[in-house]
């Protein structure tokens, strides 16, 4: 008897290999067996390749992309790829819980027009798991759709046209869809005690955090094109005018880019804690408002609305 299956899990990686190892096993312990495992490698150089060519999974299907070519191409590419009615996103830096899969496939049988939106408890490394404690979530992603832990039937994903390609190759394709999704009435439900996932942050370093900063001047770039595409209702979700407001305010432009900012990040984080997070918050406005600003001016726009 041919085996059904109910569901597929797309999951796009690029250079995760310590991580994702954990993550291949605990989709292999899962305890349902209806689903698909779609891993799509953006090309990756750490080894991903070799070690899924001697990885023994039934349920995985491995697509390797000839060239970087972003995270919602490599998604799209799933969706085209899924065989299960479901899809389930999730990123290479999630160890998700052994009811997982199965906890998104009971959800949408008891409702055809939904959207599944776990969420997730954020830890530094893959040390600080444990599958046997009281588990809730540090991260609440109720405003739309993110894929790090996320699931819809696959007829929706088509019927929309699957994720746009607008701006840098990350940030927003994910909020878009949501809006879009939105758009065809369907509901949401989230998973709090359900869809339960760890997200591995990753321990913080001078060097790690260059990248962080890195990102989020691509994600402010992002934001501009996706409020030029949803005008104000694309603002309320990316705020790229709070932004720029304190970023002008608090006059990042003079100091968020020292060369000692790095260093100054991580001693308050070891040692001042709340000075961290408001020291964060400041430089994460700084980079986002550098991205926006960046688009504006190649552009020739004051304002991201006029990109519509």
């Amino acid at each position: 008897m041919k085996k059904i299956i109910e569901a597929t899990v797309i999951l796009p990686t690029y250079n995760r290999l310590p991580v994702l190892k954990k993550c291949l096993e605990a989709f292999s312990n899962q305890t349902t067996k209806n689903f698909e495992l779609v891993l799509i490698d953006d090309y990756s150089d750490d080894g991903t390749k070799k070690y899924i060519e001697n990885y023994d999974f039934k349920n995985l299907k491995y697509i390797r992309l000839e060239k970087r070519s972003g995270p919602y191409y490599a998604r799209n590419l799933g969706i085209k790829q899924a065989k299960g009615e479901i899809i389930i996103f999730v990123d290479s830096d999630v160890i998700v819980f052994p009811d997982f899969v199965g906890d998104h496939i009971n959800i949408h049988k008891k409702n055809e027009n939904l959207v599944v939106q776990g969420m997730v408890k954020h830890i530094k490394n893959l040390g600080k798991i444990n599958m046997n404690s009281f588990y809730l979530p540090n991260a609440l992603c109720l405003r739309t759709f993110i894929t790090q832990n996320a699931s819809v039937r696959r007829k929706y994903l088509i019927s929309v046209g699957g994720f746009e390609d607008f701006g840098p190759k990350m940030g927003y394709k994910d909020v878009d869809m949501g809006l879009k999704l939105m758009d065809l009435g369907l509901s949401w439900k989230y998973g709090i005690r359900k869809c339960k996932a760890f997200h591995i942050d990753g321990d913080i370093t001078e060097e790690s955090l260059m990248e962080i900063f890195e990102k989020w001047t691509t994600q402010g770039a992002s934001a501009c094109y996706f409020v030029g595409k949803w005008g104000e209702r694309g603002e309320k979700y990316s705020r790229t005018r709070k932004a720029l407001f304190f970023s002008n305010l608090f006059c990042t432009y003079r100091w968020a880019e020292r060369e000692h900012m790095p260093r100054l990040v991580e001693y308050s984080r070891k040692h001042f804690i709340i000075v961290y997070w408001i020291l964060k918050g400041f430089i994460r406005y700084h980079f986002r408002s550098k991205g926006i600003k960046e688009v504006k001016r190649n552009e020739g726009i004051s304002d991201c609305s006029e990109l519509q």
